[in-house]
């Protein structure tokens, strides 16, 4: 088992959750105090507030690595951290929301 774990670590991975994520932040960004509900809790939370779970359950997942794992959780942040660059560097020069 260990020695398959270790084998799947040579190889890149490719998906666009990282992607899903920058969006996921930028929503949050534009509208923090909308209130979602996340299936299959029927409790309404605030965006902001699940970005930024959603954000400390990756960073706590990807420090604690669990063999069998094969989920690129840092992508997963820095996905968050592109998508909060690009909207800093947008909203240089912007005067109005829409």
């Amino acid at each position: 088992m260990e020695q398959g774990y270790q084998h799947n670590l040579r190889y890149p991975m490719l998906g666009a959750s990282g992607a899903l994520f920058g969006i996921m932040l930028a929503f949050a960004f534009f509208f923090p105090n909308t209130e979602l509900m996340v299936f299959p809790i029927p409790i309404p939370i605030k965006a902001k507030y699940f970005v930024l779970l959603y954000g400390l359950y990756e960073f706590y997942f990807g420090v604690h690595r669990v063999p069998g794992d094969n989920v690129a959780h840092f992508a997963h942040l820095g996905g968050m951290l592109v998508g909060l660059v690009v909207l800093l560097i947008w909203q240089r020069n912007r005067t109005r929301l829409y």
